[in-house]
């Protein structure tokens, strides 16, 4: 008998603490919808700062400590379409000189730098004018392993990005 009166208040109970409802609470802060995005750094004049060639971003508002970020330097033109080339990216000359583009981030900004072996490949078409697009990838869609991430336009097409309006 005991036994049973026990199950009959445990059961009354849990019913009585299951039907309580109280206030949703305060409504919180609006999230991000999560998608991929790209924008340009357009008119990049790369000048000399203390032997130094680069140029600095802030990204407003910051991003994500598992965000991704991909850069890629407009190097022409084909048929009227952009020619995207990914950074880091080495250029070659004849006489055995390199031009380097390269970039590093933090979630506050973006950093694009020029390295080279002599001033000579310090050119005017590659230090003024420069266009960059930029393609932020959000942590948790970082994990297509088999996307060739220097192709601009494989990655657009992976992640859905519409570039048709970029900013």
């Amino acid at each position: 008998m005991k036994k049973l009166l026990l199950f009959i208040l445990a059961l009354a109970a849990t019913t009585t603490f299951q039907s309580c409802t109280g206030s949703d609470g305060a409504r919180g802060q609006d999230g991000i919808d999560g998608t991929a995005e790209v924008f340009e750094i357009r008119n990049v004049n790369f000048v000399n700062q203390n032997g130094s060639y680069s140029i600095l971003y802030n990204l407003n508002p910051p991003i994500f400590l598992g965000d991704m970020i991909l850069v890629y330097r407009k190097a022409g033109t084909s048929n009227g379409y952009p020619i995207w080339e990914s950074l880091p990216k080495t250029y070659y000359f004849d006489n055995g000189q390199e031009l380097d583009f390269n970039f590093d981030f933090t979630v506050q900004n973006i950093v694009i730098n020029l390295g080279y072996t002599d001033t000579s490949v310090l050119r005017p078409e590659y230090l003024n004018n420069q266009l960059f697009r930029v393609v932020i990838i959000p942590g948790r869609l970082t994990n297509k392993s088999s996307l060739d991430l220097t192709d601009y336009n494989a990655v657009i097409k992976a992640y859905g990005i519409n570039d048709s309006h970029v900013k």
